[in-house]
């Protein structure tokens, strides 16, 4: 038995914007791009022996390999729309949620994480402290290591998460990130090349070590870097795109070629052993030249990537790999070869051998030994968060109501006979100071501790306009609304370990008419809360205030659609968030330090986190 350094999870992710060939050359003839030469292709002996493609469409498909990209921004890029869009830390979490949950493991699972990007969104921390704070718990220390790398930072990693292996025995389990956002660099580019050649996209692997009868998985691997290509390939201070494609050719062509012959030297395989070779897809002036110069099969080089996605930079060797898993190629015993070359001069390539069986892993799920207390479970969105507790396994599930009797017991019979955990519901009056004693009482007769409490309950309220509105009714709203929770945070406090989450709402910065009781009591809430965030903190307990933004149940069910239309207008929000998607937030928050999509801020010692907003 030996060590094998195996692939155990792959999976890639774009930007949401397909750009088709078509749409490159409707910006040309409008003048916004430039540098193509009709006449000289169309008079081309290859041209003029095929009938079926456009000038156009031959250059970019026929002789550059390319027949559609993806980006994050709608095409062409603009400063604007870059200001918006995902950018490559939102890619990278992406992928590595799919492959964490491909793989069975979970992040704290994960043993170091290794990242890199030439199109990071900020300057520090790296990318890798950003990704992993996506996956771990907030006390998980392994450790992340950054690179700034183009095309080649996925190999380089790569050899680095093997040396990391070998000099950390009891590591299992590395995930390796590489996310590149191109588009981002052509917001001022007038040449179509780097259009027709580069898309947005983020890949990540789960390296796993595994003793194996026959070595397996990464046989070989080798990096270098020739510093005669600098100048040749880069962006500037301000991310201008720097590309001589003359001379990143002239380079790029002996470098792949080198990279391949070192690999099958140090693998000790010959041409014939060579199943599928995936060269980086940067187009076929350089991957068509390297095979000449290789000798290579045609059948065995693998340029669906780049044909299908674009180059993808650092992401195309890792996405080929999930490409040809899905396409079940990747049969037992097979022999790749990568070889790739970017950014700066880097070059490598590694060989690798697919495992005789597939690998899974069973591991324990995030709540397991957990104790949750979700007020207002009845409720659309209370509901939602419990069954994600389920989901993630949470051992002990504790659920209040006031009213909503049928649908607490509904949860609560679902919870245990479909995840077979402990659930338990109470009916509580939390704004009656003797029935939230007796609450209390009689959570803590069974359980010691709680690790999470969240807060969801709340009533909406008259939606008359404020001087129409009794005194009476602001004095409901704001019973149930502001003192209720005020008395459940304040009551728990001594026993809750990790976290208390507390739900603002979107009307606190979208008002609309008719919604002032309502509005007052959240307002009031989030002024006690930031106060009372500096107790919890003496005692090392997180308080999280949660505005959830505009969200399909609820309140939005009574508000008319030019109420849902003015909050959202707002707030920016596109369209209305799934309770799903908002539940599931919600719920990653109170253990894991960031969650995807929100933007998060502090407010004294209160972290407040905003779901779905782009204004405010």
């Amino acid at each position: 038995m030996s060590d094998s350094y195996i692939f155990t999870g792959i999976h890639f992710v774009t930007g949401q914007y397909k750009i088709s060939n078509s749409e490159i050359q409707k910006a040309i003839e409008s003048g916004i791009l430039e540098g193509f030469d009709q006449n000289r292709i169309k008079e081309s002996d290859e041209f003029k022996s095929q009938s079926d493609l456009n000038e156009f469409e031959f250059l970019c498909k026929t002789l550059m390999g390319f027949e559609f990209r993806y980006h994050v921004v709608p095409f062409p890029p603009d400063f604007n729309h870059m200001e918006e869009a995902e950018d490559v830390v939102s890619l990278c979490v992406k992928a590595t949620e799919n492959v964490l949950q491909k793989t069975g493991l979970k992040g704290d699972d994960i043993d170091a994480w290794f990242a890199s990007t030439a199109t990071q969104s900020h300057i520090t921390p790296g990318i890798a402290e950003f990704i992993k704070s996506y996956f771990t718990g907030i006390h998980n220390q392994k450790p992340t290591y950054s690179l700034t790398s183009a095309c080649v930072g996925f190999n380089i990693n790569l050899e680095n998460a093997i040396n990391y292996f070998k000099n950390h025995p009891e590591a299992n389990h590395i995930l390796i990130a590489h996310g590149e956002i191109m588009s981002s660099l052509l917001t001022k580019e007038r040449d179509f090349v780097p259009y027709v050649t580069f898309g947005d996209s983020a890949a990540a692997v789960v390296l796993s070590r595994v003793k194996t009868k026959k070595q397996c998985g990464v046989i070989a691997i080798t990096n270098h870097e020739d510093t005669t290509m600098i100048d040749f390939l880069a962006s500037d201070s301000k991310g201008n795109l720097i590309m001589n494609p003359r001379m990143v050719k002239n380079r790029a062509v002996p470098n792949i070629t080198k990279a391949f012959k070192i690999i099958e030297e140090k693998s000790q395989t010959g041409f014939v052993d060579v199943d599928i070779f995936i060269p980086h897809q940067t187009g076929n002036a350089i991957v068509d030249s390297v095979v000449k110069n290789l000798n290579l099969d045609q059948n065995k080089v693998f340029k669906d990537i780049q044909i299908k996605y674009g180059n993808l930079s650092g992401a195309s060797i890792p996405a080929a790999f999930c490409e040809l898993e899905n396409q079940k190629k990747l049969l037992p015993g097979i022999k790749v070869f990568t070889a790739v070359a970017g950014l700066g001069g880097e070059f490598g390539g590694f060989s690798y051998i697919v495992p005789e069986e597939k690998i899974k892993f069973d591991s324990k799920k995030e709540l397991e030994g957990k104790t949750i207390l979700i007020t207002g479970a009845s409720g659309g969105l209370g509901k939602e968060i419990a069954l994600c507790a389920a989901e993630n396994s949470c051992s002990n599930i504790l659920l209040q109501y006031n009213s909503g009797s049928k649908e607490a017991l509904s949860i609560k019979k679902k919870i245990e006979s479909e995840f077979g955990l402990c659930c338990r519901i109470y009916k509580a009056d939390l704004s009656n100071e003797k029935e939230i004693k007796n609450f209390k009482s009689n959570i803590l007769s069974n359980f010691k501790s709680i690790d999470y409490l969240i807060c969801t309950h709340a009533i909406t309220g008259p939606l008359a306009k404020a001087g129409e509105t009794s005194i009476e009714e602001y004095i409901r709203v704001m019973e149930v609304n502001y003192r209720s929770v005020k008395n459940s945070v304040e009551i728990f406090a001594d026993s809750v370990k990790e976290c208390v989450l507390i739900t603002g709402s979107v009307g606190e910065d979208a008002q609309f008419p008719g919604s002032a009781p309502y509005v007052a009591s959240k307002r009031a809430l989030r002024a006690f809360a930031r106060e009372f965030a500096n107790t919890l903190y003496q005692r090392n307990v997180r308080c999280i205030y949660y505005l959830p933004g505009v969200i399909d149940s609820g309140m939005v069910s009574i508000l008319n659609e030019q109420q849902i239309s003015a909050s959202l207008q707002a707030i920016r929000q596109k369209k209305l968030t799934p309770v799903r998607e908002i539940a599931r937030r919600i719920l990653h928050s109170t253990y894991r330090l960031n969650v995807p999509n929100v933007r998060r801020s502090m407010e004294s010692k209160l972290i407040v986190i905003k779901d779905s907003y782009r204004n405010y």
